[in-house]
C-alpha cells in the first residue's frame, strides 16, 4: 500500500489511519456464500492521515500491486480458517477489486477480515492452527526497518461484526516514531521498544543492512501493541554495530491506543556510541525493573542515568551461600584517542531494586533462599590505567584473572572517597550527583582499564567489597 504523510510540528501524538478505514463491498450480483470477487473501497480518502513519506501533507491511501486481505471464518475458535484475496484491479486508486487466491473460508456472513493477509500466516508452522483471539498478538515482535515508514507486515488492521454490515478495517496497532540523530560512522543494527502496563511488550526493529546516522534525523517507526493502562512506562534502545547502546526511558503521559501515532522528540546520540566494552568482569543476567534497564555492563555507558550496571551473584566456593561475583573490572575502548582531564561516576538513583538470590542446599540438607541487598552501592574507589595501544588477549586474560589490583602497579592511578564524609557527600542525598574528580595529570588515551575495588555499604558509611552498582561513567 502506498503511504505518504506529514507530521504537525507541535504534535507529539497524531492519529494515524484516522478514517483510514477500508470498506469491503460485496457486489450485488455476487454469490453471498461463495464470494470469489470482493470490491474494496476507502471512504473519504482526502482526510486520511496515514504513515509514509513525510512531505505531502494529507493524502489518499492507495492500493498497491500485491496487496492481500484475509477473510476469516470462526476466528478465535479451533475451527478457524481463512481465505486470501489479492488485488486484481484498482492499483493506485482508493478502490480495488480483490480476487480469491487461496483458502476455503466463505462464510455466509463475513465477520472478520484482517489486513495484511500475511498476518494470518505465521512463520512457524506449529502456530498455524492456533486460533487468533487477540488481534494485537498478530503484531510481529521482530520487524524490519523500512525507510520513512513501518514494516508493512506490522500495522495490523481488523474488522469484526456479528451481523452482515459494511466491512470497515480499523487499526490494531499503535505506531511509535523514534527520530534519531548521530555521528558520522554510527551504524544502527536494531532499535528495541519495550512498554510495561502490567505486561511486558518487547518489539525489535531490525536493520539487516545497518542504518548509518548523520546530523539529519533518521526516523525509526515501530508498530506496537496498544497499551491497556494509562500509567505504562516505556524504554527505547538503539543498538550499534560496534556493540554500543543508547537508552531513553521516557515516562508516558498518555495511553498508547490502537490507531494512534506517537512521535518522540528528536534524540541525538552521544559520542558514547563510539565506545565499546572490551572486557567485563561480571554483570547480572537481568533485563528491566520498573521500566528501567539494569544488569548489563553496557548500561554504564548508555548515556542514560537511570539504567545501571550491576554485578551478578554466585555461590561461594564452599557452596554455602551467595557472594557478589568479581573482581569488578572493565576495559572500555573509547573509539578514538581522547585528551582526558578527568572522569566522573553516577550512582543508581533508586535504593530498592528487584529481589533476586540463589537457592542452595546448606550443610543441614535444607534448601535456602538468600536475596541480594536493596541498596545503592556505588563505587567507593577505582584503579585506572590509561592506554593508547589496544590491550592484547593475553593482557586482558591476565587482567581478568587478578583478584585485586594494587595501586603500585606501573601506570595505574588510584582514586577513592573518604569514609568520614559518607556516600551522600559524593553522590548527593538523592543520588543524583556525579562523583567527579580531576586526574593527577591529563592523559591522551583510547583505552581505559579499570578495577572498582570497593563499593559503599548499604548504610553509605563504609566500604563493602562485594557490592557495586554503576548508573553511568563519563570522561571530560
Amino acid at each position: 500500500m502506498r503511504r505518504m504523510m506529514s507530521f504537525a510540528a507541535f504534535g507529539a501524538v497524531l492519529l494515524f489511519f484516522v478514517g483510514c478505514e477500508k470498506e469491503i463491498v460485496v457486489p450485488a450480483n455476487e454469490n453471498q456464500v461463495v464470494r470469489k470477487i470482493i470490491e474494496v473501497g476507502i471512504h473519504d480518502a482526502s482526510t486520511k492521515t496515514a504513515l509514509g513519506t513525510e512531505s505531502a501533507g494529507k493524502f489518499p491511501v492507495l492500493w498497491s500491486a500485491g496487496d492481500e486481505i484475509a477473510v476469516v471464518e470462526n476466528m478465535g475458535l479451533e475451527t478457524q480458517k481463512y481465505s486470501v484475496y489479492r488485488l486484481k484491479a484498482g492499483e493506485g486508486t482508493s478502490k480495488g477489486i480483490f480476487e480469491h487466491v487461496s483458502g476455503d473460508a466463505f462464510p455466509s456472513v463475513i465477520q472478520d477480515v484482517v489486513y495484511p493477509a500475511s498476518a494470518m500466516k505465521p512463520s512457524d508452522v506449529n502456530l498455524d492452527k492456533i486460533p487468533v483471539i487477540d488481534v494485537a498478538s498478530l503484531i510481529p515482535s521482530d520487524q524490519i526497518y523500512t525507510k520513512d515508514s513501518f514494516d508493512p507486515r506490522a500495522a495490523i488492521m481488523h474488522f469484526h461484526s456479528d451481523v452482515e454490515a459494511p466491512i470497515v478495517l480499523k487499526p490494531a496497532a499503535s505506531i511509535v516514531c523514534i527520530p534519531v540523530k548521530g555521528w558520522a560512522g554510527d551504524v544502527v543494527t536494531s532499535v528495541r521498544w519495550q512498554h510495561f502496563d502490567g505486561r511486558t511488550r518487547t518489539i525489535d526493529l531490525n536493520c539487516p543492512d545497518g542504518i548509518e546516522l548523520s546530523d539529519k534525523v533518521t526516523n525509526f517507526y515501530i508498530a506496537v501493541p496498544p497499551m491497556e493502562t494509562n500509567t505504562a512506562n516505556c524504554i527505547a534502545y538503539v543498538n550499534f554495530k560496534n556493540g554500543a547502546v543508547q537508552v531513553k526511558t521516557p515516562r508516558n503521559k498518555a495511553q498508547f491506543l490502537a490507531g494512534t501515532l506517537h512521535r518522540f522528540p528528536e534524540w541525538t546520540m552521544s559520542k558514547k556510541t563510539k565506545w565499546n566494552i572490551m572486557y567485563i568482569g561480571s554483570e547480572r543476567n537481568a533485563a528491566t525493573w520498573k521500566g528501567v534497564p539494569m544488569g548489563s555492563g553496557r548500561y554504564m555507558i548508555d548515556d542514560n542515568e537511570l539504567s545501571w550496571w550491576e554485578f551478578r551473584r554466585e555461590l561461594k566456593p564452599d557452596k554455602s551461600g551467595p557472594r557478589m561475583a568479581g573482581p569488578h573490572k572493565v576495559i572500555i575502548d573509547l573509539g578514538n584517542v581522547e585528551h582526558i582531564k578527568g572522569f566522573r561516576i553516577k550512582g543508581k538513583e533508586d535504593k530498592t531494586s528487584p529481589k533476586y538470590g540463589i537457592t542452595y542446599t546448606n550443610s543441614d540438607g535444607k534448601e535456602v533462599d538468600i536475596y541480594g541487598s536493596q541498596s545503592y552501592n556505588p563505587p567507593y574507589n577505582v584503579h585506572v590505567k590509561f592506554m593508547t595501544e589496544a590491550p592484547d588477549q593475553q593482557y586482558i586474560q591476565n587482567f581478568g584473572s587478578k583478584s585485586d589490583w594494587k595501586s603500585t602497579e606501573a601506570g595505574v592511578e588510584f582514586y577513592h572517597c573518604t569514609k568520614t564524609n559518607g556516600m551522600a557527600y559524593y553522590y548527593g542525598s538523592d543520588m543524583k550527583k556525579w562523583w567527579e574528580f580531576d586526574l593527577k595529570q591529563p592523559h591522551d588515551a583510547r583505552y581505559l582499564v579499570m578495577h572498582f575495588e570497593h563499593g559503599w555499604d548499604n548504610a553509605g558509611k563504609s566500604t563493602a567489597a562485594s557490592m557495586l552498582k554503576i548508573a553511568e561513567f563519563d570522561i571530560y
